[in-house]
């Protein structure tokens, strides 16, 4: 005799006891964060760089254009964003520890720096190993 199911244990039918929230945008200011994503822009540039931001695998540079227009910038590529969305997201940002510390602002990451009481590492190549097959010797 088959056995039926009710509707309720289907897991696709059933309602989740929590509503899944579609992934907002995250924004981080500071030099640091949108050094990863492209380079620094001259004097009097139309692209004032903030930060960065992402959303899922979006991921660049956050900048503002002279319009007061939000983008993404990954290298030379700029992605208009909805200024409503990051604007909130801006104001929830987490700001870098060094973000906005004169100090800090023209200096690369401690981190990246190469010390200078290390030794250079030593390299050893070594010969490589060939096979001989027994009998082709001759």
């Amino acid at each position: 005799m088959p056995v039926q199911r009710s509707p309720e244990s289907y897991p696709l039918n059933s309602p989740s006891p929590q509503k899944r929230r579609k992934p907002g945008w995250r924004v981080v200011l500071g030099r640091l964060a949108w050094s990863r994503y492209t380079y620094e822009r001259p004097q009097g540039d139309a692209l004032k760089l903030l930060g960065s931001v992402s959303k899922g695998m979006q991921v660049g540079a956050l900048a503002i254009t002279a319009e007061n227009q939000y983008v993404q910038v990954v290298g030379d590529h700029i992605t208009p964003l909805k200024t409503r969305e990051i604007a909130k997201a801006v104001a929830n940002a987490p700001k870098e520890p060094a973000a906005f510390d004169p100090k800090f602002s023209g200096e690369s990451p401690t981190r990246l720096a190469a010390r200078k009481d290390t030794p250079a590492p030593v390299v050893i190549v070594k010969k490589r190993r060939v096979a001989v097959m027994p009998g082709s010797a001759g």
